[in-house]
């Protein structure tokens, strides 16, 4: 099954208000801060700048899964494309904000990848070949005009890369089992990413051109979402090595891997803040889904 297919299985509705403040912190292991309360389902948020703004996908309504952005300063929350009527996913920007992309329904081939200059809302998209095919969860590569992401195509589930127009399709990986969740660092030398080569799904990091790939973690859960500190000196991932799915962090070789969620409920998409401090992440508590920003130092 497609990560596209477990995704669109899902109910997704609603947003909430958000009541947040950046400059807390607290101290490594106590109460998360929740960021939003309405208690719906979301994915996949990312934060944009040093003020906290986070887009993310929610269900704009029963049929239609769409990108929203977030303000914590005011609450605010505005759909990024409201004439869009496809279902839009998996959101990323890069580095300076100048470019956007991120995965689109399309029917034929499922998924397609939908880049944009932001300044001035010009699109291109890249489509895979096979009618079934996905790209998802893509990736901005600093330093380079490319962006990094997961295609499920004729060569199997693997990591690749296009440049900003949605060209020179390049494979990076061409290994068994499924390898996904693809997240560049940011110096642009390395990228961390999932995949299933070895039985289970573990977290790996490659050097940018597919060379080099260690794996850096092993455990009998599944470990998957690897997400770049600031820095650079650490990832964030999520494991159910605890019997739970949880928020970890670890160093960037794989060493001292800690839970920094440890709640029963779920805990999911891991993004960092841009203190480098705490991670943002989607969390089930008390049967409900909201963003939570889970203190590491």
């Amino acid at each position: 099954m497609s990560c596209f297919s477990r995704v669109c299985g899902q109910a997704l509705v609603g947003l909430g208000l958000v009541l947040f403040s950046l400059g807390s912190t607290g101290a490594w292991g106590g109460e998360p801060r929740r960021l939003t309360y309405d208690g719906t389902l979301k994915l996949a948020p990312v934060v944009l700048n040093s003020a906290g703004d986070m887009v993310f996908a929610r269900h704009e309504n029963p049929n239609l899964v769409a990108l929203f952005r977030l303000k914590p300063e005011t609450g605010q929350v505005e759909r990024l494309q409201p004439a869009v009527a496809a279902h839009q996913f998996d959101p990323a920007y890069s580095a300076d904000g100048m470019w956007h992309c991120h995965a689109m329904s399309a029917g034929s081939p499922q998924l397609v990848l939908v880049i944009q200059r932001v300044a001035t809302g010009e699109t291109v998209e890249f489509r895979p070949r096979e009618a079934r095919a996905t790209a998802r969860n893509p990736s901005f590569l600093p330093g380079s005009d490319r962006i990094v992401f997961g295609i499920s195509d004729v060569q199997g589930h693997q990591i690749a890369s296009v440049n900003r127009r949605g060209e020179d399709l390049q494979y990076l990986t061409r290994a068994a089992g499924t390898n996904c969740w693809p997240a560049c660092s940011p110096d642009g030398g390395r990228i961390a990413f999932g995949s299933s080569r070895d039985g289970n799904f573990e977290i790996y990091v490659m050097d940018a051109d597919g060379s080099n790939v260690r794996r850096l973690t092993e455990s009998p859960g599944r470990d998957m979402r690897p997400a770049w500190s600031p820095d650079g000196k650490r990832l964030a991932f999520v494991s159910v090595r605890d019997g739970n799915s949880d928020v970890f962090v670890m160093n960037a070789d794989g060493s001292d891997p800690r839970n920094i969620s440890r709640h029963p409920g779920r805990d999911d998409y891991p993004a960092w803040m841009p203190d480098g401090r705490s991670v943002l992440a989607v969390s089930t508590r008390d049967g409900e889904c909201d963003l939570f920003v889970f203190d590491v130092d």
